[in-house]
C-alpha cells in the first residue's frame, strides 16, 4: 500500500467520531464505519479510491482493474458521462464482504450516505463487469440526485430497472429495441398462468422489491427491466438526462411519464403489458 502520513484532518476525525457513535447506537449501520476507514487498514490501493483486500493475490489486481474499466465504459456510453465517484472496495471472502455490505449475500452492493460519500462493495466470488456496471449505475443515480432524492423521490423498480440496462446477465445487448423485446419475452415466459405477475406499485419500495423469495426477486428485476427498457426505447439517452435534470430541479417522479409522452409523438409506440397491470398509471 502506498505510504501516507498518519495524521488525520480534523474534519475526518469528527466524521469518524460521528460514525463511531452511530455504530454504537445503530449497529445495523456499522458497515459504514468499515467503509469509511478502509484506507487505514491493510487493503491495497492499486488505483485512486480502489481498495483491494489483502486476501486477494496481487496477480489478480490487473484483472479486477480491467473489469472496473469495462464497467466504467458502459456507464459512460449509457449516461453520456460518468459522474459517480464512489470508493470501490473489493473483498476476498463472503465474511469480509459482510463487514462492508449490509447484505452478506450477493456479489456487489452500493452504499450512499446522507453526507455525500458513496461506496461500491464487491465480493471476489461472483465479480464480473455486469455486477460492477449494475452497482456503478446505482451510484450514478446517487451522484446525480443525492441521498434524499434517491432514497425518497424515486421508486425502487426504476433504480433497479435502470441498473439492469447496464447489466447483461439477463439480456446481453445495448440496443434499445432488442433489449426491450428480449426482456418482454423473458417476462412473458416467467408469468405464464398460474404464475403471479407483479405490479410496479408492488415493487416501488425496497422491502416490496426484495422482500420475497428468490422467484419474487427475479420477477421483480424482470418487471422493472421490462418497464424501464420500454421507457428508454421511447425517450433514449436524451429523455433520461431530461428526467434527471427535472428531478434535480425538484419535480416529482411522475415527470417520467410526461417525458415519455413528449417523445412518444416521434417514436414508434410498442405495447407494454407491465404498465397495464398498474391501473393507477396512465393507460397504454
Amino acid at each position: 500500500m502506498r505510504g501516507k502520513p498518519n495524521t488525520l484532518p480534523l474534519k475526518t476525525v469528527f466524521l469518524l467520531l460521528a460514525i463511531a457513535t452511530a455504530v454504537v447506537f445503530c449497529l445495523p449501520y456499522r458497515h459504514l464505519f468499515f467503509c469509511e476507514t478502509v484506507q487505514f487498514g491493510q487493503f491495497s490501493e492499486p488505483a485512486e479510491n480502489i481498495f483491494i483486500s489483502p486476501g486477494i493475490a496481487r496477480k489478480e489486481h490487473a484483472k479486477i482493474l480491467r473489469m472496473l474499466e469495462t464497467a466504467e465504459n458502459r456507464v459512460n456510453a449509457f449516461w453520456g458521462e460518468k459522474k459517480g465517484r464512489a470508493t470501490v472496495i473489493v473483498c476476498a471472502t463472503p465474511a469480509e464482504y459482510g463487514r462492508y455490505c449490509p447484505n452478506k449475500e450477493g456479489a456487489g452492493c452500493s452504499l450512499g450516505t446522507f453526507y455525500g460519500n458513496s461506496f461500491i462493495v464487491l465480493n471476489l466470488y461472483g465479480i464480473n463487469p455486469d455486477v460492477i456496471s449494475h452497482e456503478m449505475c446505482h451510484n450514478e443515480v446517487f451522484s446525480r440526485l443525492g441521498w434524499r432524492k434517491t432514497t425518497f423521490a424515486i421508486p425502487q423498480w426504476f433504480n433497479e430497472g435502470l441498473a439492469m440496462m447496464l447489466d447483461y446477465r439477463f439480456v446481453n445487448t445495448p440496443n434499445s429495441a432488442a433489449r426491450y423485446e428480449r426482456y418482454l419475452k423473458e417476462w412473458r415466459l416467467r408469468t405464464v398462468p398460474p404464475a403471479k405477475k407483479l405490479r410496479l406499485a408492488e415493487i416501488s419500495t425496497l422491502n416490496g422489491f426484495f422482500g420475497g423469495d428468490a422467484r419474487h426477486v427475479t420477477l421483480a428485476y424482470l418487471t422493472a427491466a421490462t418497464e424501464v427498457s420500454h421507457w428508454l426505447l421511447l425517450v433514449g439517452q436524451k429523455g433520461l438526462i431530461q428526467w434527471t435534470e427535472a428531478i434535480q430541479r425538484g419535480d416529482r417522479f411522475e415527470v417520467y411519464y410526461e417525458i415519455e409522452n413528449l417523445h412518444r409523438k416521434i417514436t414508434p409506440h410498442p405495447g407494454n403489458p407491465v404498465r397495464r397491470l398498474d391501473q393507477a398509471q396512465p393507460s397504454e
